[in-house]
């Protein structure tokens, strides 16, 4: 039986994933049907609401490689999944909440976007800022999630060179 510690860690990570999945697929069926294809509202200014369609990676990168980017993303997901559940536990900065609400950010960006390139071949990207690439929802949940662990996982590694034990010399 699982234990009450253990299903909030499980949920603290699962809770982030179904969340971003949500809204990234509500706000994506929200574009589709209120954004021309195209479309910017408003026309100009630095934030915009837009209507593009997606068939690569992030930056407009492997463009037309719909397949080759559902099967890595399948693989991150797993890899997430599993890091998430099953080893949180072995790794001193995956224990805390925060690294597990990071990787279920992490978790439902991937998923959100993979449902996209699996089901209508290409991700519907809809926030534009500035000179930015157009973005959405698993974007930033994808992005947001990984740039906090980094933070946790260099935090750690500075504690953990900071409270080593001390270096010793020869002679």
């Amino acid at each position: 039986m699982i234990g009450k510690s253990r299903l909030k860690e499980i949920a603290a990570f699962l809770l982030p994933a179904a969340t971003a999945v949500s809204l990234d697929q509500l706000t994506k069926y929200l574009v589709k049907q209120h954004i021309a294809l195209g479309g910017s509202v408003p026309a100009t200014g630095f934030f915009r609401l837009t209507h593009v369609r997606n068939t690569g990676a992030s930056f407009g990168i492997f463009q037309e490689h719909t397949v080759a980017l559902a099967v890595v993303s399948a693989v991150m997901a797993l890899v997430v999944l599993w890091l998430g559940i099953f080893m949180n536990r072995r790794f001193d900065f995956l224990r805390s909440r925060l690294s597990l609400i990071a990787l279920g950010m992490m978790l439902g960006g991937i998923i959100g976007n993979f449902i996209d390139r699996t089901f209508i071949g290409y991700v519907t990207d809809f926030l534009k800022m500035g000179a930015w690439p157009d973005y959405n929802i698993a974007d930033a949940s994808a992005v947001v999630g990984s740039i906090v662990l980094a933070v946790i996982l260099f935090r750690s590694a500075l504690n953990e060179h900071t409270d080593g034990p001390p270096e010793t010399t020869r002679c």
